[in-house]
């Protein structure tokens, strides 16, 4: 029984070589590796993460959409055609997302509230590199959950909403019913940043957004999380004002 499983194991890692190629990458920005940043085979929802030198293998096959993401960058969408195939090698350069910090004045009597601030903002950022990280093979790292969030599952739900409606339903699509389904309620506090009191309205706000409504009855799952990003900037910036 053990030699049957692990020769069907064989089959499909054979199949899946042959049918996609093995494709080596880079990912940069400004001519700086990128490191832990997400690529993900949307085609066929396979995914692995670059090393500290910004180095990456995934397979494709022509037309297949390769996506680059993380946090700090915006998102990168790459279709795969017959030049990538043909050198095996991909680089990638990508963009900085822009946010805007809150205002801070000091004056010469709060030094220590602003060293404070400033020892705060820098917390989250990990300045240890990790020298044993070693380039990721999707057919050994077929990881589903990228900085938490299980994007295939979300993937699912979204197709199991759309296709479940019918063409005039999907005209009268309901984002702020959607969205707390498919995706955590930690999604909304620790991924967007908006407190307790703030997700409702957030949610009712992008009822009118057509936008939002065309990204879910396309089921992207990655262009719907970018743009939340993107409108929970806006909103916070909003309630500042």
């Amino acid at each position: 029984m053990f030699k049957k499983i692990l020769f069907f194991i064989f089959i499909i890692q054979f199949t899946y070589s042959q049918d996609r190629q093995l494709i080596q990458g880079k990912v940069i920005y400004r001519n700086i590796d990128v490191p832990a940043a997400n690529v993900i085979n949307n085609t066929n929802q396979t995914s692995t993460i670059t090393n500290d030198q910004g180095e990456f293998e995934i397979f494709a096959k022509e037309g297949d959409e390769i996506i680059f993401s993380s946090v700090q960058y915006i998102i990168r969408t790459v279709r795969v055609n017959n030049e990538i195939l043909k050198n095996k090698r991909l680089v990638v350069q990508i963009n900085e997302r822009v946010r805007e910090l809150d205002e801070v004045v000091i004056t010469p009597d709060d030094t220590q509230k602003f060293l404070d601030l400033k020892e705060e903002q820098f917390k989250g950022f990990d300045y240890i590199a990790d020298k044993s990280t070693k380039i990721q093979n999707v057919l050994t790292d077929n990881r589903q959950v990228v900085n938490g969030l299980n994007f295939v599952n979300i993937f699912k739900l979204l197709s199991t909403i759309v296709d479940s409606k019918s063409d005039q339903e999907k005209l009268n699509i309901v984002p702020s019913d959607v969205l707390p389904y498919i995706l955590e309620e930690n999604f909304f506090s620790d991924v967007l940043k908006l407190e307790t009191f703030e997700i409702n309205d957030f949610l009712f706000n992008l009822d009118s957004d057509e936008k939002i409504k065309t990204l879910i009855l396309e089921k992207n799952q990655f262009l719907v999380i970018d743009y939340l990003l993107n409108k929970a900037d806006s909103y916070k910036n909003l309630k500042v004002e």
